[in-house]
């Protein structure tokens, strides 16, 4: 049994779709019963556990071969670090205790980076408190991902301006596909292994905004252009999305540390791989 955390999510449910395509068993940890009937009509077990509740965790842990584990954004939490560090603990207490056959977790580019980070900061965190722990445990930095964009191709396409929080708009930085992600984190929990493991995934190119514009403008048969967000306006952007102000102050400083070039693989000695998703069979969908 693999038991998956942030199901309803994305990468999550690339994961859990992966593992039942096979028929394997597959237990989705839900917060509630709300989204169970999707996930049940598939085959899966549910359990119901909060990310902060230790003995629901322990129990939904149980006799499991292995977890899948992602921890939430938090930009609506007006504490994000303190939240995340609350669900971290109990998450490796609950992990400690059940001795899943092994953990793959999700994490990011810059993971091993401490300060400087932003948003990225709870991810080092993560990665080791996890490297911890006495099981076999395995984290995915995943780069940039190219579904960052879907949601600004139709402004773009209506302005003929495609915003971008990187600076740079024709330098080209490692992106991945959710698709990919969720294929290498269902292999690894097939796998076996000892130790602590990090592997560094991105796609079969690196792209810049200006790919994505290109590709818009071929779509629409009319030019589109890139322009940068100013540094000024990043913390005021991401509170228009939503995000609490201590989430935007997160959120604004990860991209400042990809807009220096600190934000990159660490490369040496470290596991590398590549996923087979393009940005254009990313948008694909998004541009008809």
């Amino acid at each position: 049994m693999y038991a998956i955390i942030g199901i309803t999510g994305k990468v999550g449910s690339a994961v859990a779709e992966n593992l039942l395509k096979k028929n394997l068993p597959v237990k989705a940890i839900l917060r509630n019963h709300a989204k169970a009937g999707y996930w049940e009509h598939k085959g899966a077990k549910i359990a119901i556990a909060d990310l902060k509740d230790e003995n629901a965790l322990t129990k939904a842990f149980e006799k499991t071969a292995g977890v899948f584990l992602m921890t939430p954004p938090l930009w609506d939490s007006n504490d994000p670090m303190r939240e995340h560090d609350q669900m971290l603990h109990a998450l490796t207490l609950a992990i400690a205790k059940t001795k899943p056959g092994k953990v793959v977790f999700l994490s990011s580019v810059g993971g091993h980076l401490a300060t400087g980070t932003g948003a990225i900061r709870k991810l080092y965190d993560l990665e080791n408190t996890l490297a911890e722990l006495n099981i076999p445990t395995v984290g995915i930095r995943a780069a940039w991902f190219m579904e960052n964009y879907t949601g600004s191709l139709g402004q773009a396409e209506d302005s003929g301006i495609l915003s971008s929080f990187l600076v740079r708009t024709d330098e080209r930085i490692p992106m991945i596909a959710i698709a990919d992600i969720g294929s290498l984190a269902s292999e690894l929990l097939q796998e076996n292994w000892t130790g602590h493991r990090i592997i560094e995934l991105e796609g079969p190119a690196r792209y810049a905004p200006a790919d994505v514009a290109r590709l818009l403008s071929d779509a629409v048969q009319k030019e589109i252009l890139t322009e940068a967000i100013p540094d000024k306006d990043f913390e005021s952007t991401y509170l228009s999305y939503g995000f609490t102000m201590e989430g935007s102050l997160a959120m604004s400083e990860m991209i400042r540390g990809f807009n220096r070039g600190t934000l990159v693989f660490e490369e040496n000695g470290i596991e590398h791989a590549k996923g087979d998703t393009t940005l254009k069979q990313v948008l694909n969908p998004f541009l008809i």
